[in-house]
């Protein structure tokens, strides 16, 4: 009786965690492309991988990979609730609204009518390697490698 209910409460947990997540499909090529690239990684097992979409322009994206060593916590990706799925795998995924709008410290957001005063403390996301172009149709425009880092004019 009690491993039964053991049982159904992790399936309800398991259930809510997917629930409360938003995943991400992205079209055919886009998907085939990250995931042969994530595949040139498969021997390091101590990698994570999380990616950064940018809209560019009003169809125009590029989504960025980052590899890193596997932390678990303390950063902001391993809290985001929004997911890319490749193949039959997901991986975190933050936007480029992320870093304009949110905060790593919310306690320390200031008092109400006075955020702008310089209180909210900003995340700027900072990808070095591979990134993909496209549009929403799903048209590759291109694949390069550098460092992107969003910047307000």
């Amino acid at each position: 009786m009690i491993t039964s209910m053991l049982l159904l409460l992790c399936s309800m947990s398991i259930f809510s965690q997917e629930k409360d997540s938003i995943i991400y499909i992205f079209p055919d090529k886009v998907e085939m492309k990250l995931y042969e690239r994530i595949q040139k990684y498969t021997s390091f097992n101590d990698l994570d991988f999380d990616f950064y979409l940018t809209r560019l322009e009003k169809d125009t994206f590029r989504l960025s990979l980052s590899q890193h060593n596997k932390t678990g916590s303390g950063d902001w990706v391993y809290d985001t609730n929004r997911f890319i799925l490749i193949n039959d795998k997901k991986y975190p995924l933050l936007l480029d609204y992320d870093s304009m709008f949110g905060t790593s410290k919310p306690n320390e957001a200031g008092a109400f009518g006075n955020r702008d005063d310089g209180f909210v403390l900003r995340t700027q996301f900072i990808y070095e390697g591979y990134s993909i172009k496209f549009t929403k149709t799903g048209r590759y425009v291109s694949e390069s490698l550098g460092i992107y880092r969003k910047i307000e004019k």
